[in-house]
């Protein structure tokens, strides 16, 4: 592979050393500004026309040139669209990204594996002649190919094979750690936004509580007026304003639910209770004509809970449910036992044949603030269900597939004293 022209261009041990030095130092906080600069780096330490970083992008099934280094080739290869390379297409870097071995030549103008716009010459292509292609490991995964390439023929040797394997694997971990400084900042983003959200939705919740209370007597009043002079129509009205009035005390309540399982305020009242007593006490509010709610199972399930924390968390289920069920379709509540290492679980599954959950939202259905595009509410619902239940040492599980629907999964302790 090699030429007497050639031969000096890295003679330099030292080097190259350095260089792989000043890789791992790249203040890898944005990934594709530090794949640019390893890039760059490692173009000057080989002296030659073109390095690329490429990733490989699940979305498009390609490899995109996330980092290069500054020079006409890769202005070029850019102006050509050889920046992207989809996997079907094939290619030597494809071909070192799949099977895991070291692509190394210095005839690439005469190898029919290698695409035409690298090996044909100017304008048609860019007129590479040597190659290294490499590939990128992040923890043993693979995710990419380190590529330099040379105008000249024979211009790789073996050092610089081995400095290409050694450049690509202190890349991956320059990536690694790039991808978990993004995640971190991400993460802190988020964080920040919930608990800005929080506190302004704890004052404003606090702010309404005060000016429902006064609401909530004024309609007490007219109710009792009504029924005193017998005036049905307005009973009516009353009972259906004060039935608002409730659900909203409920939202706010839930509100508040929130900053207290921050602060670590959530305390549980136990007591003996009969789950499905408070099931079918629960149930007819969620109930209805076009997606009537069918209870399934057990008579009664005797276990250790607060009640009034497993009916909030049962208000948010069947809530959740109707809002997603079509129309003219039930939603099965089925409730039986089950035995576990620690003892008997009550186990109730709550299913409709709505819209199947994306399986991206999945993983953060049951945090704060997170709703879906049908969603008409806050997105406090399902966290504040799942926290309950995780506060009574049980679990609150999904599974949303297109064919057969969505179906949250309670399950209790008998006794979680």
């Amino acid at each position: 592979m090699n030429t007497s022209e050639s031969q000096d261009h890295n003679s330099q041990p030292d080097l190259l050393l350095t260089t792989l030095e000043r890789l791992l130092a790249i203040d890898a906080i944005q990934i594709e500004p530090a794949l640019h600069q390893g890039a760059q780096l490692i173009g000057e330490a080989l002296s030659v026309d073109k390095v690329d970083v490429f990733f490989y992008d699940s979305t498009t099934h390609s490899l995109v040139a996330l980092g290069s280094n500054e020079s006409p080739i890769s202005r070029l290869q850019r102006s050509l669209g050889l920046d992207r390379l989809p996997i079907v297409n094939q290619g030597r870097a494809v071909e070192a990204f799949v099977t895991g071995k070291t692509i190394a030549t210095g005839n690439l103008d005469q190898d029919e594996k290698e695409l035409l716009g690298m090996r044909l010459p100017e304008p048609n292509g860019m007129g590479l002649l040597s190659q290294i292609a490499t590939r990128i490991e992040i923890q043993g995964e693979p995710r990419g190919v380190l590529v330099a390439d040379s105008i000249q023929r024979e211009y790789f040797n073996e050092q610089d094979v081995r400095f290409m394997e050694a450049a690509a694997r202190w890349i991956g971990m320059v990536m690694h750690r790039a991808e978990m400084a993004e995640q971190q900042t991400r993460d802190a983003l988020q964080q920040g936004r919930r608990l800005a959200a929080e506190e302004l939705l704890t004052i404003m919740a606090h702010d309404l509580r005060n000016y429902l209370t006064p609401l909530k007597a004024r309609l007490d009043l007219l109710y009792r007026r009504a029924r005193r002079e017998g005036r049905a129509e307005d009973i009516t009205d009353t009972q259906l304003a004060s039935a608002t009035l409730s659900r909203l005390n409920r939202l706010i309540g839930n509100l508040l639910d929130v900053a207290r399982l921050d602060q670590g305020l959530f305390a549980l009242q136990l007591q003996p209770l009969n789950f499905m007593d408070l099931l079918n006490d629960t149930t007819p509010s969620f109930s209805s004509t076009g997606k009537p709610i069918q209870v399934e199972g057990l008579e009664e399930v005797v276990l250790t809970g607060d009640p009034d924390r497993l009916r909030q968390t049962l208000e948010n289920l069947l809530a959740n449910a109707a809002t997603h069920a079509p129309d003219h379709t039930p939603i099965l509540v089925r409730v039986g036992m089950e035995q576990r290492g620690s003892g008997p679980w009550m186990i109730c599954s709550i299913h409709n044949q709505g819209t199947p959950i994306p399986t991206d939202m999945i993983a953060h259905l049951f945090q704060p603030f997170v709703t879906g595009n049908r969603s008409r509410g806050l997105g406090i619902g399902l966290y504040l269900a799942r926290s309950i239940v995780e506060a009574h040492k049980g679990e609150l599980t999904v599974s949303s597939e297109g064919s057969i629907g969505t179906e949250f999964t309670l399950a209790l302790p008998i006794n979680n004293e």
